[in-house]
């Protein structure tokens, strides 16, 4: 009888592997960098923190960023839904030219694909946008 009754309970877990039991995904960071030359970009995202938590580092990573003239490069999976603060800067790796920090608050919702976009201008201006 035992082995019965855990090869139900195996079998009623089978189905839910893989599924993920809330339909919402994790917001995505698409980086443009129109510079036409490479830089270090740093990124930093705090959550906003609430009635019992402080706010946290949440993300934090500095990489190299190639020229993106006519696409976008990707972060995926970046953060869950929620409230957050968002710092990047920008630095050449060539030249001494540097842009920020620049901030801006981000709230993904959960929705398929959904992206903050940060475009990195020619002279080094700084554009956030959410897709």
């Amino acid at each position: 009888m035992k082995r019965r009754s855990v090869i139900i309970a195996a079998a009623g877990v089978v189905p839910l592997s893989g599924c993920s039991l809330s339909p919402s995904e994790s917001g995505n960071i698409q980086i443009a960098n129109q510079t036409g030359q490479e830089v270090w970009k740093e990124i930093s995202i705090q959550s906003e923190g609430g009635l019992f938590s402080d706010p946290q580092t949440v993300y934090d990573t500095r990489t190299r960023q190639p020229p993106t003239t006519s696409y976008r490069s990707t972060l995926t999976d970046v953060v869950p839904p929620g409230n957050y603060e968002v710092t990047i800067t920008f630095e050449s790796v060539e030249t001494e030219q540097q842009s920020g920090p620049h901030t801006t608050q981000w709230n993904p919702t959960g929705e398929k694909s959904e992206s903050l976009i940060i475009s990195l201008g020619p002279d080094f201006d700084v554009e956030f946008f959410t897709q």
